[in-house]
């Protein structure tokens, strides 16, 4: 690695507070997460291997690394990473995305919000520190495939409160965000109409009335008597052996629907503007399903629409499955103190240096973290495309 790259990518790190007694440490700190961090992308699932792939490449950690004692043991990268604090590793992360979607081509305009349950992360009840495993909400660009920031709540449930606090973390303006059932709260779209950004919120029967009433108005909407403003986008497509046909209908919010959504509700969510409807229909082996669903959205473009619809399960394809079949994040059993939130940060910053790398996109990131064990040099081409 030159010079020029390794001060790129250490310099993200130097802010990181070392909670260890002065004097009694055998190794920098920005060695330890260093090394972590470049042996999660040569395809290592646990520290012990962490150690090993450490001790195989240090001739070419000390191109960049001062490493006084040698590669850390096993343990101390336990302890390091247990006791690191996850709010400063999400602020070097925040630093290295603000720097990464400057200079990789192209710019977010369609991003998913969804959470991810680190299954292994957990510790048995009953245990000491036991506790529920770790839920992880990220955001998820579309258009880049890269994750832009995530944080950490105990459960599921409290994706609710995360997810605010995500959206306050990032520059959205322009974007349409896409977010499930869950995560269609008034809050939410307030934070989002706040960060001049568009959104599509899933809605579902946890708001029953609103829902209740949108399928209604949709109904209605068919009948080209009823004088609604309302718009129709058709895709059909053969994937797998499965032929799908997707109609996409909006129904824009004014005097001719307040019988059905009624000023007061329209103003209860900042930014509403438009009912949408997805009805997708799926024909395998001669057998025919519909499914229909239901979004309140702050943006009357049926195209748009349909575009960050559509691209919302990206985040579960291609950031969630690849979490977890490639970085094996689920079956990682980290649970010590702050090790699972920290860990899953440097995943993430793995798998968007990988994606960042558009010289080798082609090849699959499996292939590509093999790569990185088999001839370290490649961490050099992936870091200069970057850095």
């Amino acid at each position: 690695m030159d010079a020029e790259s390794s001060r790129g990518i250490t310099r993200f790190f130097h802010e990181l507070d070392d909670s260890r007694v002065v004097g009694r440490c055998d190794h920098r700190l920005i060695d330890i997460v260093m090394i972590a961090l470049v042996a999660t992308l040569g395809d290592t699932d646990d520290w012990q291997e962490v150690e090993l792939f450490g001790q195989l490449h240090e001739s070419w950690f000390r191109k960049f690394l001062e490493l006084p004692n040698g590669i850390p043991s096993h343990d101390t990268f336990a302890r390091v990473f247990a006791r690191l604090c996850p709010m400063q590793m999400n602020r070097c992360f925040e630093q290295w995305m603000s720097h990464l979607c400057q200079t990789v081509a192209g710019h977010a305009k369609t991003i998913a919000i969804d959470g991810k349950t680190l299954r292994s992360s957990a510790v048995a009840k009953g245990t000491p520190g036991d506790r529920k495993p770790l839920h992880m909400v990220s955001a998820w660009a579309h258009e880049t495939k890269l994750v832009l920031g995530q944080l950490s709540c105990d459960e599921k449930s409290n994706e609710i409160t995360a997810i605010p606090k995500l959206i306050e973390m990032m520059e959205l303006a322009g974007c349409m965000v896409t977010i499930d059932a869950m995560g269609c709260q008034k809050e939410i779209a307030r934070k989002l109409h706040e960060k001049q950004a568009d959104y599509a919120l899933a809605l579902k029967a946890n708001h029953d009335h609103l829902h209740t009433q949108a399928v209604l108005l949709m109904d209605e909407a068919d009948d080209t008597s009823s004088g609604m403003n309302t718009a129709t986008h058709r895709t059909q497509g053969r994937t797998r052996g499965r032929d799908e046909v997707r109609t996409y209908t909006t129904v824009k919010l004014n005097a001719k629907t307040s019988h059905r959504i009624t000023p007061e509700v329209v103003d209860a969510w900042p930014g509403l503007k438009t009912i949408g409807q997805v009805v997708d229909t799926r024909t395998v082996k001669g057998t025919t399903t519909t499914q229909t669903r239901y979004y309140l959205l702050s943006d009357d473009d049926v195209k748009r629409f349909a575009q960050a619809v559509r691209g919302h399960w990206g985040i579960e394809n291609s950031a969630h499955w690849v979490l977890d079949v490639v970085f094996g994040e689920d079956a990682n059993r980290t649970s010590k103190d702050h090790g699972p939130k920290n860990l899953a940060i440097l995943r993430r910053l793995a798998m968007n240096l990988f994606r960042a790398n558009r010289k080798d996109n082609k090849i699959a990131l499996k292939r590509q973290r093999k790569l990185v064990g088999w001839k370290i040099e490649f961490i050099e081409e992936l870091l200069n495309g970057v850095f």
